[in-house]
C-alpha cells in the first residue's frame, strides 16, 4: 500500500527508472524524442500552410462574369438609348428600373463600362483650377477628374440597390501625373473599393477611361498597391500591409504587367549608376512576347532574352536622371505600357559606349 510514501521519492524512482532505460535502450528513447520533434514541426508547417492558404484565398479573388452574366448587362448597357443624355437623376431612375436584379458583378460591371466609355479627364480643368466634382453638375459635360469619377461610381451603383456599406471612396496616394520617384510622394488621387460576394476589391474608373481592356477593374491587391496606396492600411486589402516608404521604393509598374505577373529583379525604384548596369524583366504568361523600350539620349542599352524574360544591359553616358519606359507585346501583339526604370549618374564616365 503505497510503493512511494513521499512525493520526492517517487520521483526520484521514476528518474532512476527514466535514466536506467536510456543506458539501456539509448536508440529506442532518442527515436522517441526524434518523432516527437519531427510531430511538433509537421503541426507548425500545417498551421503555417493553412493559414498562409486562407489568406491567399483572400487575396486571390478573381473579378469575373460568366458568358450569361455579361450578355444581360451588354444587353442593359446597348438599350440605354437616350436615357443618359438628361440629367443625372433621370438616368439614376433608369439603371433602377433595369439593372436593381443583377448580381454585385454585374452592377459593377456596367457602372464601371458607363463610366470609361463616356466620363473624358478634364485636363484642361484640372490645368485652369477650374474642376467640376459634383456628378450632377459635370454629368452635362461629360468631364472631370478622379473625385468625380469615384463619386459618379459610387452614385450609379446605388441608383442599383448596391448595398452602400460595401462601397468605399478611397483617398491615397498613386504614381500617376506629378509622381515623381525623386520626391516624396503626395496623398492626391481617389478611387474606390467594392465588395462584391463578401470580397474586397479595388477600382479605379479614372485609369481606365479610353482603355480597351480594364486594368484597374478589382486588380489583385498585390499588384494594385504597385501603383496605389490608400490612406487607410486596411484599405490594402492585405493580409501584411506596406509602408509609404515601400510603396516609394518598389519599382515604378502599372497594373498592366500585373497582366503578364511580372517582375523587376531588383525591384528598386532608382538605379544609382553611371556607366554599366543591368536589370531583368520577367514575366508568367503562356503565349510569346516581347520586351520594347523608348530610347533616351544619354544611355545606350541591349535587350536580351533569357528563361522567362528578358535582360537589360545598359551604359549611362552622362550625368543626369534618366527614365526607361518600357513596354511588353500582349497576346494580340500590342504593346502595354507596363512601367518605368529610373537611372541617376551624378558624375559622368570617363569613357562613353554604345550597344549600337
Amino acid at each position: 500500500e503505497g510503493k512511494c510514501s513521499k512525493v520526492t521519492q517517487c520521483f526520484s524512482d521514476t528518474k532512476s527508472k527514466i535514466l536506467s532505460f536510456i543506458k539501456t535502450h539509448p536508440y529506442i528513447f532518442f527515436g522517441i524524442i526524434a518523432g516527437i520533434i519531427i510531430l511538433i514541426i509537421i503541426i507548425i508547417v500545417v498551421a503555417v500552410v493553412v493559414s498562409k492558404s486562407s489568406k491567399d484565398k483572400e487575396k486571390e479573388f478573381v473579378f469575373s462574369l460568366s458568358e450569361k452574366s455579361l450578355k444581360e448587362v451588354n444587353n442593359i448597357y446597348s438599350n440605354i438609348g437616350n436615357n443618359d443624355k438628361g440629367t443625372l437623376d433621370k438616368f439614376c431612375e433608369y439603371l433602377e428600373s433595369k439593372a436593381s436584379n443583377l448580381n454585385e458583378a454585374q452592377k459593377v460591371y456596367l457602372a464601371y463600362s458607363w463610366i470609361t466609355d463616356n466620363i473624358k479627364y478634364d485636363h484642361d480643368g484640372l490645368a485652369a483650377n477650374k474642376v467640376i466634382y459634383d456628378p450632377d453638375k459635370f454629368f452635362s459635360t461629360r468631364k472631370t477628374v478622379c473625385s468625380g469619377y469615384s463619386r459618379l461610381f459610387r452614385r450609379l451603383l446605388v441608383a442599383m440597390k448596391y448595398d452602400e456599406t460595401k462601397i468605399k471612396n478611397i483617398q491615397g496616394y498613386s504614381k500617376g501625373a506629378g509622381y515623381s520617384v525623386y520626391t516624396n510622394p503626395v496623398s492626391n488621387h481617389e478611387w474606390n473599393a467594392v465588395n462584391i460576394d463578401g470580397h474586397w476589391c479595388s477600382v479605379d474608373t479614372t485609369w481606365d477611361v479610353d482603355n480597351t481592356k480594364f486594368y484597374y477593374l478589382c486588380t489583385r491587391p498585390q499588384c494594385f498597391v504597385r501603383d496605389h496606396l490608400p490612406d487607410k492600411e486596411e484599405n490594402q486589402f492585405l493580409s501584411n500591409p506596406i509602408s509609404l516608404t515601400t510603396f516609394h521604393n518598389y519599382a515604378w509598374t502599372t497594373g498592366r504587367f500585373c497582366d503578364f505577373k511580372g517582375e523587376i529583379n531588383e525591384d528598386k525604384s532608382i538605379y544609382n549608376v553611371c556607366g554599366r548596369g543591368k536589370f531583368t524583366v520577367k514575366y508568367n504568361v503562356e503565349y510569346e512576347t516581347k520586351l520594347h523600350i523608348n530610347r533616351i539620349d544619354g544611355v545606350s542599352f541591349k535587350i536580351s532574352p533569357i528563361s522567362g524574360g528578358y535582360q537589360v544591359d545598359f551604359y549611362v553616358n552622362q550625368a543626369g536622371k534618366f527614365e526607361l519606359t518600357m513596354f511588353l507585346a500582349n497576346e494580340d501583339l500590342h504593346y502595354e505600357h507596363i512601367g518605368y526604370v529610373n537611372i541617376k549618374c551624378d558624375k559622368a564616365p570617363s569613357e562613353k559606349y554604345s550597344f549600337d
